[in-house]
């Protein structure tokens, strides 16, 4: 009788860890597809790389005080905070921003300096 518990605790572990295992495989495959923004090559844009090539566009810029601005991506879409000169200048941002491979959408949350 004690063999057949031993038996039953191994095989109800064993199935738990199988389950536990399987939840684990599907979360990272759904994980890759959402955050896949592939291009037209077929390779995987990062979010990490969206941000920066979005910050590295913005440097240079003399116009624009890209310090004063917090990028963010998530899955494709960016989000920006900080301060801006005017709306002419979060507009230009906006188009700099949008035009940048793998961005989804752009949510801007900036304050207008005075």
């Amino acid at each position: 009788m004690k063999q057949y518990k031993t038996f039953k605790l191994a095989l109800f572990m064993s199935m738990g860890l199988a389950f536990v295992s399987m939840g684990a495989s599907a979360e990272v495959s759904w994980y890759s597809e959402i955050n896949s923004g592939t291009n037209n090559t077929g390779y995987a844009i990062s979010d990490t790389a969206i941000s920066t090539k979005i910050k590295d566009t913005l440097l240079p810029i003399e116009s624009i005080d890209s310090e004063s601005l917090s990028i963010r991506t998530e899955f494709g879409h960016v989000s920006v905070t900080g301060f801006v000169k005017n709306k002419e200048q979060e507009a230009q941002i906006m188009q700099i921003i949008e035009k940048v491979e793998g961005v989804k959408s752009v949510d801007f949350s900036v304050n207008t300096r005075s």
